[in-house]
Formats: structure tokens, C-alpha cells, sequence
């Protein structure tokens, strides 16, 4: 047979199928878009929010240009209208919804706790510990130091549990640096 093609294997049973990717039973949010945009840890795909951004700021762009025409169109007005919604529902409204995704998919507001993820806190404790420790040898180094030190009494008063025993621990340290810097430089 000149076009055979190989069997292939149509999985019918549910529990035969593979899932997709970020669809398993651990998985948050089942939305397409959250499993399109961010990977399994959480982070943003730059690759590919890059080229949906891209695509949909060329749709809006586009919807204005049909906008702009629009008075050139000669010819019954309910083909202008036509046109109008055209323009504005197909081609901007895709850039008007997918910032309102990500505005709303931010549920975190000022004057509320914050709420960080364990990988998130070790990266705030960690940044706060080398700048503490890159702070050492500055010359304004007592004055990065109150301002780390500050921080990170305040990341604690935000914490609980075991999250706010390392906020602390990374408070202390930075206090204890204060005190040897404050040692080591003389006063006057």
C-alpha cells in the first residue's frame, strides 16, 4: 500500500488518556488560559504571554484603523454599524479581556495580608539575606541595614507559623549585622 498509514491507538477508556499538561488533580485552576500562560510552579510563560499580547495589541490597533475608516464607508448605516461592532467587539475586546484576566486574577489588595507562596517567601528571605550581606561592605552600609532590617520585621509581623520563625531568624540576622557594623564604625 503506497499510503498506509501506521495503527494508531484511539484511547477510549477515561483512564487510558493522558492528561494535559496542568490538568492533573493537583492543579488549582482548571481555567485554559492559567495552564497556557503560567507552568506547573507558578511562574509566567514569557514565550507565550509575549505572543498573545503581541497578537491582541495588533487586534486592537487593527479595530481602531476599522474605526477611523468607518466614516469613509459609503452606504447604509446599519453596514457602518455593522462594521462599528466590528471593530470594537471582535478586535479590541480580546485586549480589553485579557487584562481584566489578569487584573482580576490578582486577588491581592492593599491593606490585606499578602498572600505568598512558600517558593515566593524563601525568595524574599533570600534577596533580604544577600543584600544584608552585600550591604556589609557599602559605605552607607549602617543605613542598608536599617532599611533591610525593617523589612524584614515587617515581612514577620505579616507571617504566621513557620514562615514567620524564618522571617524572624532572617530579622535577627540583619539586626545582628546592624550591631556589628555599628561596632566596627566609630561614632562621631
Amino acid at each position: 500500500m503506497l499510503f498506509a498509514r501506521a495503527p494508531t491507538r484511539c484511547p477510549r477508556d477515561r483512564a487510558e488518556r493522558t492528561p494535559l499538561a496542568g490538568s492533573g488533580p493537583g492543579v488549582d485552576d482548571p481555567d485554559v488560559l492559567t495552564r497556557y500562560l503560567y507552568g506547573a510552579d507558578g511562574r509566567i510563560r514569557l514565550g507565550r504571554l509575549l505572543p498573545l499580547l503581541a497578537v491582541t495589541v495588533g487586534l486592537a490597533i487593527f479595530g481602531t484603523v476599522t474605526l477611523v475608516v468607518t466614516p469613509i464607508l459609503s452606504g447604509h448605516p446599519a453596514i457602518r454599524t455593522i462594521w462599528v461592532l466590528f471593530g470594537v467587539l471582535l478586535l479590541k475586546l480580546p485586549l480589553i479581556l485579557l487584562l481584566w484576566w489578569f487584573i482580576a486574577r490578582n486577588r491581592e489588595w492593599p491593606n490585606q495580608r499578602p498572600r505568598w507562596s512558600d517558593r515566593e517567601m524563601s525568595e524574599i528571605l533570600t534577596r533580604l539575606d544577600d543584600e544584608a550581606t552585600r550591604a556589609l561592605s557599602r559605605p552607607d552600609a549602617p543605613a542598608r541595614l536599617a532599611h533591610l532590617s525593617r523589612e524584614a520585621w515587617h515581612l514577620a509581623d505579616q507571617l504566621s507559623g513557620e514562615r514567620k520563625v524564618d522571617a524572624l531568624t532572617v530579622a535577627l540576622k540583619i539586626d545582628e549585622l546592624v550591631g556589628r557594623v555599628r561596632e566596627r564604625r566609630p561614632q562621631g
